[in-house]
């Protein structure tokens, strides 16, 4: 589908004050900016809001004003293509492998007592949850309070924006198989590499976690949609084939 012409300036101005501008920076008046588009002041005025909503400029009376950028509402796009196929449970799932086990360094540099603290009750409530939906908001605010503790800001808003989709898929794998006993000796693991600064035993923690959801993943996949294969979740690496002697 083509773009309106608002939509078309729109995506230039976005574009222009990521790479041109700094927040604080004023935006050239609507007078120039229609002489430059050739387009009518009215054009550029509904331009300007569709600028404002995500949260890009803010009006003042001396003109519009760059913001300093707001991660949420850029964020905020990406819910929109969710579902409930298989790829896109792989993919949350492996997006949050990817996240975490890549932030475990930070995380060990980085933990502070409190944060152990609220990682220990996230993983309490866990166990005590009743329904699936609360086993999967305990289970969101531990691997959370993983991401505040790496001390990333585009990471924990990353998963703050992202929070209704990743609670939905951990709420549907919960109401499959409530096994929280499992998951909660596994983050007891994660959480005793944490307290000990051991950032290869977080990995190797993490990434075993990971595993294990995928491998449950994998098998419920497998079975709701009547495959004769299982669903790969992560790749195994294989050992190298010895090589043949000429």
């Amino acid at each position: 589908m083509a773009k309106s012409t608002v939509e078309e300036i729109r995506d230039v101005l976005r574009r222009e004050i990521a790479e041109s501008y700094r927040p604080g920076d004023l935006m050239p008046n609507e007078r120039e900016l229609a002489e430059r588009f050739d387009v009518s002041r009215n054009t550029i005025r509904e331009t300007m809001i569709h600028l404002e909503a995500l949260s890009l400029i803010e009006k003042t009376k001396r003109g519009a004003k760059v913001r300093t950028p707001d991660f949420g509402i850029m964020f905020q796009e990406l819910t929109d293509h969710f579902d409930t196929s298989a790829r896109s449970f792989t993919d949350v799932l492996n997006f949050r492998r990817i996240n975490e086990t890549g932030a475990a360094p930070l995380m060990i540099c980085h933990v502070t007592p409190a944060q152990l603290d609220a990682i220990r009750a996230a993983n309490d409530r866990m166990v005590g949850a009743l329904t699936a939906a609360e086993a999967a908001q305990a289970d969101y605010d531990f691997h959370y309070g993983l991401v505040q503790a790496a001390g990333n800001t585009v990471l924990s808003r990353m998963y703050d924006v992202l929070s209704v989709p990743l609670k939905y898929y951990l709420e549907v794998g919960k109401s499959q198989e409530l096994n929280t006993a499992t998951a909660k000796a596994q983050h007891d693991r994660i959480v005793a590499a944490l307290e000990d600064h051991d950032a290869a035993a977080l990995g190797a923690a993490l990434s075993d976690h990971f595993q294990h959801s995928g491998e449950v993943l994998a098998s419920w996949l497998t079975s709701r949609e009547q495959r004769s294969e299982p669903i790969t979740i992560w790749p195994v690496q294989r050992a190298p084939r010895p090589t043949q002697q000429p």
